[in-house]
């Protein structure tokens, strides 16, 4: 009986080459984050289908402020569609939309997938996490809240017969667009990544950021409807009625389909909301994301 013969074979290094690049620490860290958040927001790297809301958002946001443009260069000031004070009110169905399509894009898949833990073991912490997607989703409402009336700005500017006259009669309301578009865009970024956190599938997020809204505004207008005392409470169930009550306290400039305008509320209080709402939203995210494991 012959012996069988011995297997022949090879032996490979395969080990794993040591980095020796640059190390960006934290803030590499954060900046990777945001980076990735702003493409998420406006689906890059993602089907053409992932782009056609946020884009479609965008388009539409800005759609009004091309035709409040057209219509002064034909017209001139006879006709006013929008002005800087209502242009947010105006377009205001189309943040939460926005914000309850984009915003469980950016949390809901990495707690549904337990990839935190490793966002979590180092430099990163917590704070740092949230911090950067807040900021992710409020530089993609940026180009609803901001992108759009700057549009009108520049629009009037140009549309005036002396440029530089025009500008001279803009510039002073360039405060209030940039005030009122952070404002508008930290909020309910702070808002809708709250809600979204909780969830455990982006349908489920988006369906609950929606909720608050439509059913938010839907309570506003009853009690709006009501009068009396009910006019002053109508505001406070609304946050886009919120928003606009401090944007009118900071910056002046009423709007008429806003129930703002038929309240007789202290203007300060509808700040005090606002603070209360941010506050809320992030103690709900700092609760949620110290639950997690490293």
């Amino acid at each position: 009986m012959t012996a069988s013969p011995e297997a022949a074979g090879t032996i490979y290094d395969i080990g794993f080459r040591h980095y020796d690049g640059p190390r960006l620490g934290r803030r590499g860290a954060i900046a990777a984050i945001v980076g990735a958040g702003v493409r998420a927001v406006f689906g890059f790297g993602r089907s053409g289908r992932a782009k056609i809301l946020p884009w479609g958002a965008v388009v539409l946001a800005m759609l009004p402020a091309g035709v409040a443009v057209a219509i002064r260069v034909l017209a001139g000031d006879l006709v006013e569609l929008y002005n800087y004070e209502n242009y947010l009110w105006g377009i205001g169905a189309l943040l939460p939309i926005f914000v309850a399509a984009q915003a469980p894009e950016l949390v809901v898949n990495d707690m549904r997938h337990h990839v935190l833990p490793l966002y979590f073991s180092r430099p990163l912490s917590r704070l740092d996490y949230v911090a950067a997607k807040l900021a992710a989703l409020a530089l993609g409402l940026l180009s609803l809240t901001l992108g759009p009336v700057l549009l009108l700005f520049l629009g009037r500017i140009l549309a005036a017969d002396d440029v530089v006259v025009g500008i001279g009669d803009e510039v002073a309301a360039l405060p209030a667009i940039v005030g009122s578009g952070l404002l508008h865009a930290a909020v309910l970024a702070s808002i809708g990544l709250a809600i979204s956190s909780l969830a455990g599938r982006r349908a489920y997020a988006a369906g609950a950021v929606l909720a608050v809204f439509l059913v938010g505004g839907v309570v506003s207008g009853i009690l709006a409807e009501q009068g009396g005392a009910l006019l002053d409470v109508a505001p406070f169930t609304n946050p886009l009625a919120v928003l606009d009550g401090v944007r009118e306290w900071l910056f002046g400039g009423r709007v008429a389909d806003s129930p703002v305008g038929s309240s007789s509320v202290p203007p300060p209080l509808y700040a005090v909301a606002a603070l209360l709402l941010t506050a809320a939203s992030w103690t709900t995210l700092a609760l949620r994301y110290r639950s997690v494991t490293t």
